[in-house]
């Protein structure tokens, strides 16, 4: 008896190149890692608060004179719009306030209440051991190698974001 023709599902041609396919593949592991550590930090920071506002309080913990929105934003990498709701949610548990800036009537300045100084004072090092527990897992050299290379990309990028991109 005859077998029928069984197809094999075929892979359309990968027009990338060698180089890409390394870029993406260390593009994508560099998710992969954020997503786990981030999992890991949200289990171990507890229901308190969110890591976006984790990120609001502990940037304001920095800056006891307080940041503008614009300021946080840039700190943050986020448009001050995505920061309003979290700012808002911080307001309303009574761990940041909105003040009128001093310089600009339009701004407003965000400052740690005594209740948030409190929540971010506890945060920070479950913060910090968090990330130091699951990064030991690599050993010390590897780490410190990593830290550099990252360090590298990131002067780079920060660079090539800076300067006016040349015409073609």
């Amino acid at each position: 008896m005859k077998r029928p023709k069984t197809r094999t599902a075929r892979r359309a041609p990968d027009p990338t190149t060698p180089t890409e396919q390394v870029a993406v593949s260390a593009w994508l592991r560099l998710l992969r890692v954020q997503a786990l550590l981030e999992k890991e930090v949200r289990r171990e920071l507890g229901a308190d608060f969110t890591l976006p506002q984790f990120d609001v309080l502990n940037q304001l913990a920095r800056r006891p004179d307080g940041m503008t929105f614009v300021d946080l934003s840039r700190q943050l990498l986020v448009t001050a719009g995505n920061l309003t709701g979290i700012v808002d949610r911080l307001e309303r548990d009574r761990l940041v306030r909105r003040r009128p800036h001093p310089a600009d009537r339009r701004a407003a300045r965000l400052t740690l209440t005594p209740r948030g100084w409190k929540a971010v004072s506890e945060a920070v090092p479950v913060h910090h051991e968090t990330i130091a527990r699951m990064l030991a897992l690599l050993p010390r050299r590897d780490l410190a190698q990593l830290r550099v290379l990252l360090g590298r990309l990131r002067d780079r990028l920060e660079h090539r974001l800076t300067v006016p991109a040349r015409r073609k």
